[in-house]
């Protein structure tokens, strides 16, 4: 059985990106690489969420994956097997857009039926087919009206049903989401979600949205200037972002330099602003020694805020309360730490939590096992 598995074949990834690079050029003399030398898979019914700055490549790479633009280079794979050189019609690869893209001029069951009547399938079939996603996305009675007669979210589901509608293997998603409030945001990426996992569908989703890009994948790729910086689980991603690109896009961490005062196998003995730390080797992504600098990050979520009353304890020190903005969930202060400020959130637990005003002295707790480190070599375009 042993010698089975070990010559056993891997299945092939379902969509294969194998140094793809896509180059504009405007003039001769002028050219922009939006996507460089890319490479990444995901698996048969993954969820991947595609995220980055404006202008890093992540809608060139869908519209190349969806084949509206070819490829300067490289090679796009489905199931092993090349579609680079395939028109978007021969894909099957449906992509739902930020402006939905629906026709004006067309009943809901007609831009639903779009696609299917385009393959020249019988109208009974193209009936059943509608009334069916129509009822899992609870857009029956809404067949007859035309897109301006629907709200912003009926017309996305709309567009969503459109896709769905052609049983693709795998869709595409472009900021689907951006021109909805935030009731019916939290609501729509559920419903994508859930159609995703009873499906079965292969989904790559692109985000601004941190929220959307933590909640419902089962795995992100962070991409910066045309290519992928990391990828991983959410959670990990969040915990330990590997470049201090990852942990400014992704947790908006606070950053810090730092200098070594010891250094042993286990543990970095770290000076901050004039506090001392103790911080697991393991949080540090280069190799450092004794007297080497170090630049920290900080997320704001992991450092407690609590009234100043006349003494510090470990890990702790006093911060004079600079500005002060509620949002909902959490206060959001920044607070003198040393001589710069540090960006504290601070949890709303259901109007249990004293608010700090402008001016106050507080206890800033710090949480070294949270911590991560970098070598101070690290590109500054990453940051």
């Amino acid at each position: 059985m042993s010698e089975f598995k070990k010559d056993e074949k891997r299945a092939a990834p379902f969509l294969e990106m194998k140094k793809v690079s896509k180059i504009y050029t405007p003039s001769r003399q002028h050219h922009i690489k939006a996507v460089n030398d890319l490479s990444f898979t995901i698996d048969k019914g993954e969820f991947v969420t595609l995220v980055g700055p404006s202008g890093c490549g992540k809608s060139t790479t869908l519209r190349m994956i969806a084949g509206f633009l070819r490829p300067t280079s490289g090679d796009i794979l489905i199931e092993g097997k090349s579609i680079t050189a395939l028109g978007p019609e021969m894909r099957n690869i449906p992509m739902v857009f930020q402006n939905y893209a629906l026709f004006p001029h067309m009943t809901v069951f007609e831009n639903i039926a779009y696609g299917l009547e385009a393959k020249n399938l019988p109208f009974d079939a193209v009936a059943h087919d509608v009334a069916m996603i129509c009822q899992m996305l609870n857009l029956v009675g809404t067949e007859t009206r035309h897109p301006n007669e629907l709200s912003d979210g009926q017309q996305q589901r709309v567009a969503l049903a459109r896709a769905l509608v052609l049983k693709p293997k795998m869709m595409l998603f472009d900021e689907p989401l951006s021109n909805l409030d935030p009731r019916l945001r939290i609501q729509t990426r559920f419903e994508i979600k859930r159609m995703q996992q009873l499906l079965g569908i292969t989904v790559l989703y692109v985000t601004h949205d941190q929220a959307e890009a933590l909640s419902i994948p089962d795995r992100i790729l962070v991409m910066n200037r045309g290519t992928i910086v990391q990828e991983g689980r959410p959670r990990a991603l969040y915990d330990r972002p590997g470049t201090p690109f990852v942990a400014d896009f992704i947790s908006n961490a606070n950053f810090f330099d730092g200098f070594v005062l010891s250094a042993s196998a286990e543990t970095i003995q770290l000076s901050i602003q004039e506090m001392e730390f103790t911080v697991s080797r393991n949080r540090c992504s280069t190799f450092v020694e004794q007297d080497d600098s170090l630049l920290v990050a900080i997320n704001p979520i992991s450092v407690g805020m609590s009234p100043f009353e006349g003494e510090c304890g470990f890990n702790q020190c006093v911060g004079i309360v600079r500005s002060s903005l509620f949002v909902g969930q959490s206060f959001e202060y920044r607070v003198n730490f040393g001589d710069e400020t540090i960006r504290v959130l601070h949890p709303n637990l259901l109007g249990g939590v004293r608010e700090f005003e402008e001016g106050t002295p507080v206890i800033l707790t710090f949480y070294p096992e949270s911590f991560n480190l970098y070598g101070r070599e690290v590109d500054h375009h990453e940051r």
